[in-house]
């Protein structure tokens, strides 16, 4: 489901925004569950912005805002 965009490129976009709020619920549970678990915080932080990064180079590609 889009929004209203038939190019087909919107799932994967939604589905990279569900992995993102996915990931930044568990960054959260985390740092307030376990903030000592240091490792394992900057990898779930690097992969969010991994994750954002190949999201808006995308977004750029398709002209989107």
């Amino acid at each position: 489901m889009g929004y209203g965009n038939s190019e087909g490129h919107d799932d994967s976009h939604d589905g990279t925004h569900a992995m993102i709020d996915k990931l930044e619920h568990e960054l959260h549970s985390l740092e307030f569950n376990r903030p000592y678990d240091v490792i394992k915080i900057r990898e779930v932080k690097s992969k969010i912005n991994e994750l954002k990064v190949k999201l808006a180079e995308s977004e750029l590609a398709f002209g989107q805002h």
